[in-house]
Order: structure tokens, then sequence, then C-alpha cells
């Protein structure tokens, strides 16, 4: 039995028939069953006239995925500036990448609050929020006359902009998705793989024909307000207009609405029930090598194949190409883990990511730096984009705000450490050859804990609503594992 109530069908099938339906089987499931309520009868007529036959987790999806390309590429697409920053100002790659790294600790530090707020407030208004800082920070960073203040704008206001927009976003695609979350889960993935992959080529053409501070400029009004307006349109539940979340059986009963307050313990509760399993602090553990590994590449690439002689924008491409492979994984990944498991799934993308970066030691042509991005792409884009899918299998449909804000803690700091420990390496030695070495090492340890960690085919905590009230047990969560 597949997870998501597809079964007999091979994984080749599976792909297909989510690319195909879009829809739920439809011998038990109804993906538009609502809740009657005259007030939610003319939120869910609304909605059903201006997308009419597509169930609303798809949209909701479609703007998550380019808040993720609008919010975050700018911040994926940091290496791109190296150079320039370089050049213009004649600040060292050292300063320049603390910037960046700056901003991982930041969204590190900030991503649990960030958890806390979006179980309470919901994650529109968290967006909101994030949006606001998006602004400030690119506009701020386009006015930068020192490195500090690259480092407040950047590292600051768009890190805290990363914490409120990467935390809500996996909690909203979580809370839509009943099955076939590996499908919408790979779709927003993508997304985030191909808004760098665009902004990489994107910001180095807008650099090389106007300036860096006017990019950041035109980056931040434009994104800032294509966002905004996306946010009219997001709704943080189901519940919100009328409909249960995409693939509920239609025999089931519905939850009822909780009151904020009922809100805020079932929260606490299913957070301390996961806090008591080794794989909850296991999962912080490997995002946080995971993300070592893979930041040292995509900060240090480009100023790796300039090093080389490589110009700049077809440097910049390096990064872009190696960004829009991994989509294609990004994608896939998800879509694998939620039929065969998400252990192996991520096990293996964690050495697809590590063992290449070796390439990098005997890398000196352009031809052999887009080869090394292609294959590398294939390792990165998988490396990330199942933790939605293996957090589903081992805890259940709880709130999972704060255990995605606590994973994200993990992500935060290995982007910081890579981030910042690449620049000083160079620094002490002159080369990147250390920095390699560490990218592999990081991404190769993230597997052997994948390994370590517990089967994905049964729950954790099956019985966590157990320990609340008991005006608070729907008995809503139920086993969702597979695979092994």
């Amino acid at each position: 039995m597949v997870a998501g109530g597809v079964s007999g069908v091979n994984l080749a099938q599976y792909v297909l028939l989510c690319v195909l339906t879009l829809t739920p089987p439809k011998s038990n499931i109804n993906p538009r069953e609502t809740f009657q309520h005259p007030m939610l009868d003319n939120q869910r007529s609304r909605v059903t006239r201006i997308f009419p036959g597509i169930h609303y987790a798809w949209i909701i999806i479609a703007i998550a995925g380019f808040m993720h390309m609008a919010g975050g590429s700018v911040r994926q697409a940091f290496g791109v500036l190296i150079v320039p920053l370089q050049q213009d100002m004649g600040w060292s790659p050292a300063s320049i990448s603390l910037g960046y790294a700056l901003a991982s600790i930041v969204g590190a530090v900030l991503a649990p609050l960030s958890g806390m707020a979006t179980d309470r407030f919901g994650p529109r208004k968290v967006m909101i929020a994030g949006i606001f800082f998006f602004f400030g920070g690119a506009i701020i960073t386009g006015a930068a006359s020192e490195v500090w203040h690259l480092w407040i704008s950047y590292g600051i206001f768009l890190g805290v902009a990363q914490a409120c927009f990467s935390v809500p976003i996996l909690t909203a695609a979580n809370t839509w998705f009943r099955t076939r979350l590996g499908f919408g889960v790979g779709l927003l993935q993508a997304a985030h793989g191909l808004g760098p992959a665009i902004m990489a080529v994107f910001l180095s053409a807008l650099i090389a024909a106007l300036t860096w501070k006017t990019a950041f400029w035109l980056i931040g009004v434009s994104g800032s307000i294509a966002m905004i307006g996306l946010m009219l349109f997001f709704r943080n539940d189901p519940s919100h207009v009328g409909l249960r979340p995409y693939g509920t059986p239609s025999n089931e009963k519905a939850p009822k609405k909780s009151n904020p307050d009922e809100a805020r313990q079932r929260a606490k509760v299913f957070l301390m029930s996961m806090q008591k399993t080794n794989a909850f602090w296991q999962l912080v553990v490997v995002h946080f090598f995971g993300c070592v590994g893979h930041a040292i590449v995509i900060i240090y690439v480009i100023p790796i194949a300039v090093a080389a002689g490589v110009n700049v924008v077809s440097a910049a491409g390096i990064l872009s190409t190696l960004m829009g492979v991994s989509v294609l994984t990004r994608f896939l990944t998800p879509v694998v883990a939620d039929y065969l498991g998400a252990k192996r799934a991520m096990a293996t993308m964690f050495v697809l990511q590590g063992l290449p970066v070796l390439m990098l030691f005997w890398t000196h042509e352009l031809w052999q730096f887009y080869l090394f991005a292609v294959i590398f792409g294939v390792g990165y884009g998988g490396e990330g984009s199942a933790f939605p899918i293996i957090n589903r299998q081992y805890f259940g449909r709880g709130p999972m705000g704060r255990s995605f804000g606590w994973q994200q803690a993990g992500a935060g700091t290995g982007m910081a450490v890579g981030a910042w420990i690449g620049g000083v390496f160079y620094v002490m030695s002159g080369s990147y050859d250390i920095t390699i070495i560490l990218s592999v090492a990081m991404s190769l340890t993230g597997a052997a804990v994948i390994l370590t960690m517990p089967t994905t085919a049964r729950l954790l905590i099956p019985n966590w609503e157990d320990s609340l009230s008991p005006n608070l047990q729907p008995g809503t969560t139920r086993p969702v594992g597979t695979g092994g």
C-alpha cells in the first residue's frame, strides 16, 4: 500500500498518475469535500469562480512557489555578487560572504520563532511580515557604501525575510495536502530551484547592464509588489474557504475548528511529542550537514571559476546551470520519497551531492565547470526537498510549524557555516582546497546520519493526541508512513 491512497502501481505509473490527473482516486476520496456554513459557502463560491475545476491546494502551491522564487532567489544567488563587490568596492571575499553568513544565522535563529508565529498567527501574516523585510533589505543593500551596511541589509533584513518565508511555506503545503504531498512539495521545491537558476543569470545581466545597486532596487520593488499581490489569494487553511485538504476521504468526519488557545495547546503538545524522539533532532543535524555541503559550492563556485580564468557572466551561468538541473530532482525526490519512503531517497541524494564536489580539484575549463554543475545539481536538488515528506512519515498530520522551524534553524546554521568558512580557509591557505574537502565530508556525514534513523514505515508518535485535553482529541492523525 502506497501512502496517499495509491496502490498496485509501480513508481513510474504513480508519477504519471500524479502529473496527468491532479485529483485523488475517485473511488474513496473527494478532494472538494466541504464544510457547510453560509459564510464559507460564499468564500467557496468565489474561489470556484476564479479557479474553476482546480482544487485550491494547487493555487496555494503556485503562490508558495513564487514566494520561494521571488523571496529566496536573491539570497541563493549571492555568489553572483562577490566578484562585482570585490571590484567595485574593494571588499574581501571573506567580508562579503559574511553578509550571506549573517543572513543564514539570523534565519536559523529566528526559524523556530517563525514556526511558533506560524502555528499561532498562520502562515499568511508571517509571510506578509517577511515581504516588508525583503523590501527593506533589498533597498538598503542597493544603497550600501560600507561593508557593514551589507551585513545589516543582507545579513539582518534578508535573514529575517528568509525565516518569514521558509517555515510558513512548508507549513502551508503540509496543511493543504492529505494525499500526494510529495507531488505538491515537489512542485514547490522545483520552484525553489528554478528561482535561483533564473536569478543568477538575471542578476548578473542587470549588474553588467546597470549597476549592482540599481539591480537590487529593481528587484526589491518589483518582487515586493508581486508578492503582496499574491497574498490577496493566499489562505492558511482549507477550512478558510470551505474546503478540506486535498485528498481527504469523503467518509471522514470534518475536524472541529479550534480557537486560538486550543490551536496553541495542540501545537505545544505536538512539539513536545516530536522532541522526545531521536529522529526530530537527527533531522536538524542532517539539515545542518547538507546545507554546509552545498552552501560552500553555491557561494564559491563562481569565485573558483573566475580564479581559473572564466569571465564573470559565464561563471554566473555555472551557478544558473546547477540550479536549473536541481529543479528536476527537487520535483522528483519528494514524489519518490512519498512512494518508497524518504529515508533511502534522502541518503542517496546526500551522497550524490557530496561526491561530485571532488571534480573541482580537476576542473579548469569552462565546459568542465558546466559538466560539474550538471552532475552536482542532481544531488543538490534532491538533498533537501524530501524533508516535508519524512516529517509527515515520522510525525503524521499535526501542526508542523515548530518542527519545520527547528529544522530550518539547522539548515540556516549550515548555510552560514558553509558560506563563511570558505572565505576564511581561502584567506588562510590561498586556495579553496580545504573548503572543497569540507563540502564533501559534510554531505557524506549527513548521509551516514540518515542511515542511522528509524524506518519511515511507521509513525513515531501515533498517539500524541492522547496527551491533549479530551475535547481536543479529534483522532485525525493516523499512520501515513511508507517505505523503509
